[in-house]
């Protein structure tokens, strides 16, 4: 086997240092002792001040701290000229220019060179160069040497990133060394640190929008679908201390056990468990419900109902599961329904385009591409009413009134995505007080048919929060979830060896260089193969040789 650690042999003739050892012992010496952050969060949302916190905290821990600004790389893309800036309208700001221009910087050098992840690979090389120049870590040694070397204890902070692809790359590089930490802001703190930054309204507006989602760009920004990927969430408003939240956070990855769940992780890992029963075709989605105790009242997933009540299940025996993945087709029939509606669009355009005596007749592939064009252009493809599903917010409400039991006049909904429109409404007529969200959705009208009803991203305490009309009482509270991500969840608090055994007295983490929850290793998995083979034939071939 060709491997870095090819002067191994595959049976050693006798017991050399190495084998002295245990595998195990060999492979802790190899552990990396580097963490790569990134973050992501919205215009405006003050990653900078985030990013300084989490250096400072880093640093407690014994790391050298190297931070990598993303948008400095595109300001010097730009300054020699390797992208063109756009043309300066007349009544645009100086401070509005500059975003701009990032933005569009990001998504030029994405598309030139059919990258949707170039600064991730940027990162990349950052990180790479700084270590070759600070590291004193052997890499290239034989097995003799193993345990010797001092992996360097650094933290990568990159700032920051826009697309999904960014990070995908990064959690197949760094793999159990790479975190993404998303940053929140509610929209009215957002707009104003912009607004004192001098843009107008205006500007900050279609800044904002560009930065969630920047259509008809294909390689723009997708902050929309990046967030949600985070290991863990900071809501980074002025009345709340984020130097403790990202205490928490990097506390919780070296394997603290003295902390453990809040409220709002164990909810929404309530909501994201009940979300993997679904086989919905279009994507899954989970929901709780808790009391104002925190207690789980029910949970819910997006999946078809059943006579008899509920949704069909895996393990139910007594009918078989008739969800659209087992039918015969296979198919949306959400999709099924839009496309047949698309058709009918079609016709009817055909007819009246026929009616008018055109010289010259419309050809059939233009009629689909007016087809097409009237799908993607319009919310024609973003209808939900078809979908023989239950929307997960809504089968854990339906549950509790079909079962019976305690009410829902004040309770929370976690829900792994935004909800729809029409769940909204339902939430709002059943007296729950919050709902948080980790996954935006596009398609939800929420915002724009019921601002009478819910306030968004407002965090006074719900009391204070009411509508203009004297009338009407407490509005309901639509925030974004933070704290440790369902995906991280399981890692963080699950908690083994928090006393020693002989005096049962708790052990802590070290104050200085502790140990990662989850450990990477600076090999490739076949040099560690190589390893406890050659390990295993030492001490085979000795058995062998020495019988007892």
């Amino acid at each position: 086997m060709n491997t870095q650690l090819k002067s191994v042999p595959s049976q050693p003739a006798s017991t050399s240092e190495a084998g002295l050892k245990s595998t195990m012992e060999l492979f802790k010496s190899r552990e990396s002792q580097e963490i790569v952050i990134a973050f992501a969060g919205p215009i405006g949302c003050g990653i900078g001040s985030v990013n300084t916190k989490a250096a400072e905290v880093l640093k407690e821990l014994g790391y050298q701290v190297k931070k990598v600004k993303l948008s400095k790389f595109l300001q010097d893309c730009l300054n020699d000229k390797l992208v063109e800036t756009l043309p300066k309208r007349e009544a645009d700001s100086d401070k509005f220019t500059r975003y701009r221009n990032l933005q569009h910087a990001g998504g030029k050098l994405r598309d030139r060179f059919k990258s949707m992840a170039l600064l991730a690979e940027f990162a990349a090389k950052e990180i790479r160069v700084y270590r070759d120049a600070n590291s004193n870590d052997v890499v290239n040694n034989d097995i003799s040497q193993l345990g010797k070397s001092e992996p360097q204890r650094a933290a990568y902070l990159i700032d920051q990133v826009k697309r999904p692809e960014e990070v995908e790359l990064l959690r197949v590089l760094y793999r159990h060394l790479f975190y993404l930490v998303g940053v929140t802001k509610s929209y009215a703190q957002r707009h104003k640190t912009l607004a004192d930054e001098g843009i107008s309204s205006d500007e900050i507006t279609e800044l904002m929008e560009i930065d969630r989602n920047e259509t008809g760009e294909d390689s723009g920004q997708r902050l929309g679908k990046t967030l949600h990927l985070a290991d863990f969430f900071i809501r980074n408003d002025d009345s709340l201390d984020q130097r403790e939240s990202i205490r928490r956070f990097v506390r919780l990855i070296h394997g603290d056990k003295t902390l453990t769940p809040n409220r709002l992780e164990t909810g929404m890992y309530a909501a994201y468990a009940a979300g993997l029963r679904s086989a919905c075709l279009s994507r899954q989605v989970g929901a709780a419900i808790t009391n104002l105790s925190g207690e789980i009242l029910a949970t819910g997933c997006n999946d078809v109902p059943t006579a008899g009540g509920g949704l069909y299940r895996e393990d139910d025996e007594s009918r078989s599961d008739k969800r659209c993945v087992h039918l015969q087709d296979a198919k949306c029939f959400n999709d099924l329904e839009k496309h047949k509606l698309k058709q009918s669009i079609g016709e009817v355009l055909k007819h009246h385009l026929d009616a008018l005596n055109l010289e010259q007749e419309i050809s059939s592939s233009l009629l689909t591409e007016f087809q097409n064009s009237i799908y993607d252009k319009t919310r024609l493809g973003s209808l939900i009413e078809f979908s023989r599903s239950v929307h997960a917010e809504m089968d854990a409400i339906v549950s509790l009134a079909r079962r019976g039991g305690p009410g829902l006049l004040d309770a929370t909904l976690y829900t792994t995505t935004f909800p729809c429109h029409s769940c909204a409404r339902h939430i709002v007529a059943a007296g729950i007080s919050q709902v948080f969200y980790i996954e935006p959705y596009e398609k939800s009208l929420a915002q724009e048919l019921h601002k009478d009803a819910i306030a968004f991203e407002d965090l006074r305490p719900i009391s204070t929060i009411s509508n203009t009309n004297a009338k009407q009482e407490k509005l309901v509270q639509f925030l974004h979830f933070e704290g440790v991500s369902p995906r991280l969840f399981a890692v963080v608090f699950r908690a083994e060896d928090r006393k020693e055994k002989r005096t049962g007295k708790y052990v802590p983490i070290a104050a200085v260089n502790p140990a990662k929850v989850l450990a990477e290793y600076l090999d490739k998995y076949q040099e560690f193969e190589t390893v406890a083979v050659s390990n295993f034939d030492t001490k085979w071939n000795e058995l062998v040789s020495s019988p007892s």
